[in-house]
């Protein structure tokens, strides 16, 4: 059994037996600067500073563990991509589409150089079929991480945390890790061009909000023993966050001194990003639309670097317009 913990008093975070000591300097909490987020949770700091106890475990076995990913070279970034198991088209149309990058390190027009893995992330599902389907998927392509926790959507968060304890167990040197969906399409040249344009040493980069309403009722119910306050911490939606590697390993090792939360990107771009007093960075309205899919040729030769909603035929399609610029001549 793999051990993840981190010690909140001494800051030391074991892995495999192995600790990695933060450097003093470096604070579960901040108090020498203003205190960031919606001004009603000025009065319930201490909401964010994780106790003693545990609430969930992260000692969930690597069933498909993907040690080869990063074996050969460390990537500048990892890519996990939340799929369902009887998704395999759409995984084969991102393999073959913007993550291809992950095999060539090319990108059509570009002096694309840098190395970047992609992982597709999963937990069992309760039909034996297309647990063997995925099984088999990562023997052919070696880009799947599978634990041993039921795979539903009440687990995403626990999905998301359990890649970032296997990028710091089998990818430990990587510079990025970035989380995203199998219905985005991500431009990654002008993506790792807005990441080099900013100091990302303690922030985030996505879809950003300052501040959002606690539901207590529907879809994205939170109960009150879970979350008693009323607004959210600044925060990530979750379509697409990138995160220093270092930030991400913290993050995963004090997640489960807190209730666990389903609503995984508030949780973890949140809550748990707020224990070390991280800041975010927002992509513009001109470079992803919040509540729609971006057009084909606006990101091929617009502004936008990322979209949503898109099945594995869009996926194909907006790659063929990298491929024959002339499309959206």
């Amino acid at each position: 059994m793999v051990i993840f913990t981190m010690n909140l008093r001494t800051n030391q975070i074991s892995l495999l037996s192995e600790p990695m000591v933060l450097p003093p300097t470096e604070h579960l909490t901040s108090t020498s600067r203003p205190f960031y987020g919606h001004a009603s949770l000025k009065g319930n700091a201490s909401f964010f500073i994780p106790g003693n106890n545990i609430f969930f475990s992260l000692n969930h076995a690597f069933s498909l563990d993907g040690s080869n990913i990063c074996k050969d070279k460390d990537p500048y970034m990892v890519i996990f991509i939340l799929s369902l198991h009887d998704k395999t088209t759409q995984r084969t149309a991102i393999r073959q589409t913007w993550g291809s990058v992950a095999k060539t390190s090319r990108w059509p027009g570009t002096m694309f150089t840098k190395i970047i893995k992609i992982v597709f992330l999963f937990g069992v599902h309760e039909n034996a079929v297309l647990n063997e389907i995925v099984r088999a998927e990562s023997d052919v392509h070696g880009d799947i991480v599978q634990a041993n926790f039921m795979d539903t959507y009440s687990n995403l968060t626990l999905k998301v945390l359990m890649g970032f304890k296997w990028m710091s167990i089998y990818c430990p040197r990587t510079k990025f890790v970035t989380k995203t969906d199998e219905d985005s399409f991500i431009v990654l040249p002008k993506l790792l061009h807005k990441l080099e344009s900013k100091t990302m040493g303690n922030t985030i980069l996505g879809p950003f909000f300052f501040t959002d309403t606690v539901f207590r009722s529907g879809k994205y119910e939170v109960d009150r023993k879970v979350y008693p306050l009323s607004m959210y911490p600044p925060h990530c939606k979750g379509n697409l966050y990138v995160m220093p590697a270092r930030l991400a390993t913290k993050i995963a090792a004090v997640s489960n001194h807190f209730q666990y939360m389903r609503m995984e990107d508030v949780f973890i771009t949140g809550i748990l990003a707020k224990v070390f007093d991280a800041r975010h960075a927002s992509l513009d309205e001109s470079e992803y639309y919040k509540y729609k899919s971006a057009t084909m040729c606006e990101l091929s030769t617009g502004s936008k670097i990322l979209s949503q909603g898109n099945d594995a035929k869009t996926q194909y399609n907006i790659w063929n317009t990298f491929l024959e610029p002339s499309m959206c001549s």
